[in-house]
């Protein structure tokens, strides 16, 4: 990712939010240049996202998951549907082959991928889709890499970083998030509470 600075603040309303974000990350990744030193998954040049979803593609896609997406996740959703480019990585220059992988995923192109993501994480925790239906567990919907929104049995929809049972808070909500990922190397979002109210992947559920 890079350090570039947005022209404007991001705006509260994500009606507007959206849109601005796809403006400002397709200009900072028009001329981005790969870091050589990183071991690691990088943009590259020139990705643009996709174009966004209808309501009746999301209505699909939503059939296809088996769960309902809030409505922040529509809206990001409405505007852009997952990066038209794969990520690279260089490894460091060393001579490695280079390889890629998927950004932001796309529906439906990627969905097998994303649903491979959300079994492996239930299998490593030891819960069933079955288990997350009657338990009233929180559905969780891969966004980019191991980064997952929360998307539902909780107040907010944070963002949590989910590699098998390794799970942390990543950011309070998608916009965050967002920001952190694309205009600041993928950081975590700072002063973030330890659990984020999120029941069994955080905390007992209660």
């Amino acid at each position: 990712m890079t350090q570039h600075v947005p022209s404007t603040r991001p705006p509260v309303e994500p009606a507007k939010f959206f849109p601005w974000l796809k403006r400002e990350s397709e200009a900072t990744w028009k001329d981005v240049k790969l870091k050589d030193n990183i071991y690691g998954f990088q943009v590259q040049a020139g990705t643009t996202w996709n174009p966004g979803l209808s309501d009746a593609e999301i209505g699909r896609f939503e059939k296809d998951m088996g769960f309902t997406f809030p409505p922040i996740y529509k809206l990001f959703l409405k505007t852009m549907n997952g990066t038209a480019k794969d990520r690279i990585n260089i490894y460091g220059r060393s001579g490695e082959p280079e390889r890629y992988s998927t950004g932001y995923y796309a529906y439906p192109k990627d969905l097998a991928a994303m649903q491979d993501k959300i079994d492996w994480i239930y299998e490593e925790n030891k819960v069933t889709n079955a288990d997350v239906e009657a338990r009233g567990i929180p559905h969780v919907m891969p966004i980019v890499a191991h980064r997952f929104l929360v998307i539902d049995h909780c107040k907010t929809n944070p963002v949590l970083s989910m590699y098998g049972d390794d799970i942390i808070p990543y950011a309070p909500d998608l916009t965050t998030f967002l920001v952190y990922d694309i205009f600041h190397d993928g950081a975590q979002a700072p002063g973030l509470p330890e659990d984020l109210a999120v029941e069994f992947w955080l905390r007992p559920i209660e």
